[in-house]
Parts: structure tokens; sequence; C-alpha cells
């Protein structure tokens, strides 16, 4: 009899202990991580994507060189 209580207690330890790391697990993919990524935005001349603090934006438009700002704005 003591030892099937003694079992039954070492099981609940493992689920507890594997219930507990499950959790800390789940929480630490939902926080965002440094570094993790900037929005994109497409160049309105040649359609290439960069990210927008790279861009030159200008009346809601987002340009990857000064060259494509004025070439677009020329038409």
């Amino acid at each position: 009899m003591g030892k099937i209580i003694l079992v039954v207690l070492g099981l609940l330890l493992v689920y507890w202990i594997l219930r507990s790391y499950r959790r800390r697990v789940g929480r630490s993919d939902l926080r965002p991580q440094p570094g993790a990524g900037e929005d994109m935005v497409q160049c309105a001349q040649c359609g290439v994507h960069l990210p927008r603090s790279e861009s030159i934006t200008t009346q809601g438009g987002f340009y990857c060189s000064a060259e494509h700002q004025r070439q677009h704005q020329s038409h």
C-alpha cells in the first residue's frame, strides 16, 4: 500500500513539474524579441521592398533612393 502511494506522489510531482515548464515556455514565446523585425515598404517607382527606416518618404509614398523619388514626382 505504501509503495502505491509513493508511486502516485511521484507521478503527481512529475506532472506538476511538466505543467509549470510548459507555462514558462508558452510565456517566453509570446514576448517580442528585440530586433525581431521592422515594417517593410515598397518603392513607388521600382517596386523593391525595403525597411521603412531606410526609405525616403514624400507625400505618403516610399522610395528606395532620392533618384527614384525625383523620377516618380516628375511624372
